[in-house]
């Protein structure tokens, strides 16, 4: 008569357990779920040192199982459908590329120059086509006004460099013009004491 009494307690955790997963108590069904092993367990060892241990190897091998099969249906139920907030079959969506605010991905700006339109330390603004842009200096400063080059784009951030002359002209635009020093610069930048 007790191993009845052990097997009932016995489905009685598998129904509270399965209760748990699918229905918003705060833990009060797991609780009970655990408090109906724990007697089955116990009850089925005063039967006989055989039950009990069956009982224990069978609760071993099959609540795995029983868990694994619950995770699988659990967000196909009205209640995983409200907490994941989307509908079973439904992927998780890309997020949209980000663009400019002329429409250009923001990939596509790497290898343009452009100019420096506030300070890099590392961060700043840039123009790009008469596009103000948010970017940052991989390396040194930038000062404003200076010829930038985009190097790459990682995580929406647009990341540039300190144009050079070689830049400038494999795209095709002219290095800003550069006088050579005068002699006076060049002697005033000399300290002769």
């Amino acid at each position: 008569m007790t191993l009845f009494y052990a097997i009932g307690l016995l489905v009685a955790f598998y129904l509270l357990m399965i209760a748990e997963f699918f229905l918003p108590a705060g833990g009060v069904l797991g609780a009970s779920a655990v408090a109906m092993l724990i007697a089955a367990v116990i009850v089925a060892f005063s039967h006989s040192m055989v039950a009990g241990i069956t009982m224990m190897i069978f609760v071993i091998v099959t609540t795995p199982l029983v868990l694994l099969g619950m995770v699988r249906i659990w967000p196909h139920t009205p209640i995983g459908r409200r907490m994941l907030n989307r509908r079973p079959g439904e992927t998780i969506k890309e997020p949209p590329k980000r663009t400019t605010s002329g429409g250009t991905p923001i990939q596509e700006l790497v290898g343009r120059l452009g100019n420096a339109l506030t300070d890099l330390l590392p961060s700043g603004m840039i123009v790009i086509d008469g596009e103000k842009l948010d970017a940052v200096s991989t390396g040194m400063p930038i000062d404003a006004g200076t010829s930038v080059i985009v190097t790459s784009v990682d995580t929406g951030r647009v990341h540039v460099r300190a144009a050079t002359d070689s830049d400038q002209a494999k795209m095709g635009e002219p290095a800003p013009p550069q006088s050579p020093p005068s002699l006076e610069e060049s002697l005033e930048s000399f300290d002769i004491d």
